[in-house]
């Protein structure tokens, strides 16, 4: 890095942007043109006992501290004191990286943090926020109708949701018109400290002028009583959005903050598959038998005997069965249905036999079965679209027990278990989200999410070591938590099934680099489409089929059914041939 100082400002030129500091201003430069400045003020709000938002509003200006010399981890400190409406001492920090600059705020005091606004300088102001020069805006989170598909203009605030990845890679990519360079903004938290749900842009415009800021969500969960430092927002330029991705992630792991897998840690080899679930045809037994019941209700063993049945008639050889929703009695308890599966031990037997491993569908937050000391409760209000006021409390004792014993009836082959194999975890957007949730570890949004898997994940492996944990996580936090990662559901109204699949592969690609891509296969929209998808899916991961009996949509042919079974076993035959000559 050069470091260069006058009178007027400090300028730092990195390997992927260039830095001019002021007492009023951060000023960042790609390929020698400004491209934003930022406010070095944000506001850490808080909430208060009576519920109402503490908003920090600034008081006078800002007091500097620029140091001449590196820190001892290479990089250049720019810190500006300021006081503050919430709290007793209020500290912006700069560390500028040769790759990146790290940004935080440090706040002594007492308060539940409510939200951190970053960048907006004072909220009070008529105009607060810092100023842009991009274009257009780029957040990895797929929309399952695809109407956006991650993209939205800078002029308008972005907050965008959707189930498909939870949690996201919470990373801004910016196009600036007439620049090969991107600008990213990418929050980053320590172990821990997860605390949110979202990383939001806003806007706000007055006049002619335009400002904009992120901001987080804690929504009153993180208690702070001393000293406390919120998470980070990196700041750095990138080639491609791929490439700011990647930086993202693997900032992560280099810092320290997450664990990679071991890329040459030796999986089982049903792992790759090829795959089965019968979500679809649990459908497809419904409608054929005009039922006018859930989905759901049509996890009985015949329909999966059917299917299995049918697959080797049609010469396809699935590794893994899936036994979609809903086989158990309660979601949050996870017993077995045995009106449904009289006897799903001894079917799990057999398809072992048969050299077929079996998983089960896996519902997280589901409170049903569950008594309230293992659950979290809130009242929202009621109406039709408030959300559920009764959830499972990850945290909770009470719940950690049933939930330890729902892992052992899954994974252990003492009698009275079921010997499987693997679960598909679905519904982590379920979390409970809002102020009003309160749960016994005080945990929230993301950490509340890692702490459920991780305790999953580690459970599971210490019953059967080869068991598969299948979940769509994609933020690299996650990523050794993550055996398969599902590229989960397609809208049916969509037409591009294999591109919009296999685009979320690569972002999982980049958040989670060594889990095994469940390609997934929700959709069954069109025949045309459906058939496009799945005869590719090898190209990304592993295969995976849902149903084989005739469904309103389409139904397979012989020819369609030959032209899988071609894919399947070259497939097949590229994988076994990894594992020739090592025994599992």
């Amino acid at each position: 890095m050069i470091y260069t100082k006058t009178d007027e400002k400090i300028r730092v030129e990195a390997g992927t942007y260039t830095l001019e500091v002021t007492a009023e201003n951060i000023a960042v430069l790609l390929a020698g043109e400004r491209v934003a400045l930022l406010r070095p003020g944000s506001a850490v709000n808080v909430l208060k006992a009576d519920g109402e938002i503490g908003e920090d509003k600034a008081e006078g200006a800002l007091t500097c501290s620029f140091a001449d010399k590196r820190d001892a981890d290479g990089s250049y400190v720019f810190t500006w004191t300021g006081k503050s409406a919430n709290w007793e001492k209020k500290e912006y920090v700069v560390r500028a990286k040769e790759n990146c600059f790290e940004y935080f705020v440090r706040v002594t005091g007492k308060g539940d943090v409510d939200s951190v606004k970053y960048f907006i300088g004072d909220c009070g102001d008529w105009l607060c926020g810092s100023e842009y020069d991009f274009d257009t805006g780029y957040m990895p989170i797929p929309t399952v109708n695809g109407a956006s598909q991650c993209e939205f203009s800078a002029q308008c605030s972005y907050d965008e949701f959707s189930y498909l990845t939870v949690p996201p890679m919470f990373c801004y990519t910016f196009d600036i018109r007439g620049m090969i360079p991107k600008l990213a903004f990418g929050l980053v938290a320590d172990r821990g400290e997860h605390n949110f749900t979202k990383f939001a842009y806003q806007t706000r415009r007055e006049n002619s002028l335009a400002r904009f800021w992120l901001w987080t969500d804690q929504s009153g969960h993180t208690r702070v009583d001393g000293t406390w430092q919120t998470p980070s927002v990196i700041v750095y330029g990138a080639d491609s959005r791929s490439d700011s991705l990647k930086y993202y992630s693997d900032y992560y792991f280099a810092t320290g903050r997450a664990d990679a897998k071991d890329p040459f840690e030796r999986k089982p080899r049903f792992w790759y598959g090829p795959m089965a679930c019968g979500w679809i045809e649990q459908t497809a037994y419904r409608i054929k038998a005009n039922i006018a019941r859930a989905d759901c209700d049509m996890a009985y063993q015949p329909t999966y005997d059917h299917m299995l049945s049918e697959l080797r008639r049609r010469d396809l050889h699935p590794q893994i069965i899936i036994i979609d929703d809903k086989w158990q009695t309660g979601y949050g308890s996870a017993v077995v249905n045995t009106e449904k599966w009289p006897d799903l031990r001894a079917f799990v037997d057999e398809q072992h036999e048969n050299g077929v491993h079996t998983m089960l569908w896996f519902k997280v937050f589901d409170p049903e079965g569950l008594s309230d000391d293992a659950c979290v409760t809130a009242d929202m209000g009621g109406g039709k679209l408030d959300p559920p006021a009764k959830k499972i409390d990850p945290s909770s004792p009470a719940f950690l027990k049933v939930l330890d014993e729902a892992l052992y009836r899954i994974f252990s082959s003492d009698e009275g278990c079921y010997d499987c194999d693997g679960i598909k975890i679905d519904y982590a957007f379920m979390n409970p989200i809002g102020r009003k949730f309160k749960t016994y570890s005080g945990k929230y949004g993301v950490e509340l999410l890692y702490d459920y898997m991780e305790h999953i994940y580690t459970v599971a492996k210490k019953i059967k070591p080869h068991a598969i944990i299948n979940a769509s996580a994609c933020h690299p936090y996650f990523a050794h938590l993550v055996d398969q990662a599902r590229l989960h559901d397609y809208d049916g109204k969509n037409r591009f099934c294999r591109e919009d699949l296999m685009f979320r592969a690569k972002m999982y690609k980049i958040a989670t680099p060594d889990s095994i891509i469940d390609t997934d296969n929700g959709g069954y929209n069109t025949k045309r489409d459906t058939m496009r998808c799945m005869l590719e899916q090898s190209e990304y991961g592993v295969p995976d089929i849902y149903g084989v009996s005739p469904f309103p949509s389409m139904t397979f042919t012989d020819e369609d059914f030959a032209a899988l079974s071609q894919v399947w076993k070259e497939y097949t035959d590229r994988i076994d041939a990894m594992y020739e000559g090592i025994e599992e």
